[in-house]
C-alpha cells in the first residue's frame, strides 16, 4: 500500500499520507467490548497473536476490516486514530522535530503495517500507521468511522503541530460565538476537525481527545441505536442531535470508552457533540 504525499493525487486505493487509515480500541474488557460493538455494529472478530506486537483482534464488518481491539496495560480504556505515513520512522523523527513525542517502539503487526503512538505538542495522542500492501480498512458506511474531531485546550498549538507534520489546510467555524472549529483538509477533501475546548467547561481532570463517529445506518437510525447501546451497558453522554454530519449521539462502551454514532442521511445545522460533551472523564 502506497501513501503519498499532500498535494498529489493518489492512484486508486492508495492514500495521502496524514488521512485516518485506521482506528484502535484500548479496552479494559477484551471480551466485553467484543460482545458491545458486535451486537451494535455486527463485527467479527479474528484473533492474531505476535511475540513483538502482542494478542490484537481485528473487527469486521461483512468482510472488510474496521477497527482493531487490544487488552489496555492500565486501567482507562479509549478509542485511538492512526494517520497515514509513507515512512513511520521518518514521520516519528519529523513530530519529535515539532515537538511530539513517541511512547512506544515502532513496531510492526502483520497485515496491518508499521505503527508508532505519540503525544503531540498539544498533549493529545494520536497513531501514525505506514500501511502493509495487504492493508484493508473500509470507512463511511454503518459500523465504520465515519469522522474524527480532536478536541483540545491548546487548539493553536495542535494546528501548527499536524500542519507542520501533514501539510494540512484549514478552515475556521463557529458555533453561537462560543466555539472555535476547525476543519483540516488535504487537497478538496475534509479529514478531520479540532475543536477547541469551550474554557467555562474545563475543569482540572478535562484532558485532550479524539471523538471518533461511528456510522449509523438510516434504516435503523441514531435514536435506536443510542437504545440498543444502552440495552447492551453503554451509557449516553450525549442524547442524539442534529449536525452538519448527521444525527449524532456520543456514547461510552461498557468498558468506559468514549465515541460517537452518526446518521449521515440526517445531516442538518452546524454543530459538535464536542459542545455538548462534558470535558471530564
Amino acid at each position: 500500500m502506497a501513501v503519498v504525499v499532500p498535494g498529489s493525487t493518489p492512484p486508486q486505493w492508495e492514500l495521502v499520507a496524514g488521512m485516518p487509515c485506521w482506528i484502535e480500541l484500548i479496552t479494559t474488557d477484551l471480551e466485553r467490548a467484543q460482545d458491545f460493538y458486535s451486537g451494535l455494529f455486527d463485527w467479527e472478530y479474528q484473533v492474531h497473536q505476535d511475540d513483538a506486537a502482542g494478542q490484537h483482534v481485528i473487527a469486521s464488518r461483512h468482510g472488510f476490516p474496521v477497527a482493531s481491539l487490544r487488552a489496555a496495560s492500565g486501567e482507562h480504556s479509549g478509542w485511538r486514530l492512526y494517520l497515514a505515513t509513507a515512512d513511520c520512522a521518518a514521520a516519528v523523527e519529523q513530530a519529535a522535530e515539532l515537538g511530539g513525542v513517541c511512547t512506544g517502539p515502532v513496531s510492526r503487526v502483520p497485515g496491518l503495517g508499521t505503527k508508532a503512538v505519540l503525544t503531540g505538542p498539544s498533549d493529545a495522542e494520536f497513531g501514525l500507521l505506514q500501511p502493509a500492501e495487504s492493508w484493508q480498512f473500509d470507512v463511511g458506511l454503518p459500523g465504520t468511522l465515519m469522522w474524527a474531531e480532536l478536541v483540545t485546550i491548546k487548539a493553536q498549538t495542535a494546528d501548527v503541530f499536524f500542519q507542520e507534520l501533514f501539510g494540512y489546510e484549514s478552515e475556521q467555524f463557529g458555533w453561537e460565538n462560543r466555539s472555535d472549529y476547525s476543519v483540516w483538509y488535504l487537497g478538496d477533501e475534509s479529514v478531520l476537525a479540532r475543536v477547541s475546548m469551550i474554557r467555562d467547561f474545563i475543569t482540572e481532570s478535562s484532558a485532550p481527545h479524539w471523538l471518533l463517529y461511528l456510522g449509523c445506518g438510516e434504516t435503523v437510525g441514531t435514536d435506536e441505536l443510542v437504545r440498543r447501546a444502552i440495552a447492551q451497558g453503554g451509557r449516553v453522554r450525549v442524547d442524539p442531535y442534529d449536525s452538519s454530519i448527521g444525527r449524532a449521539a456520543v456514547l461510552r462502551d461498557p468498558t468506559g470508552a468514549r465515541f460517537a454514532v452518526v446518521d449521515s442521511s440526517q445531516a442538518g445545522d452546524f454543530g459538535t457533540a464536542a459542545n455538548f460533551d462534558p470535558y471530564d472523564d
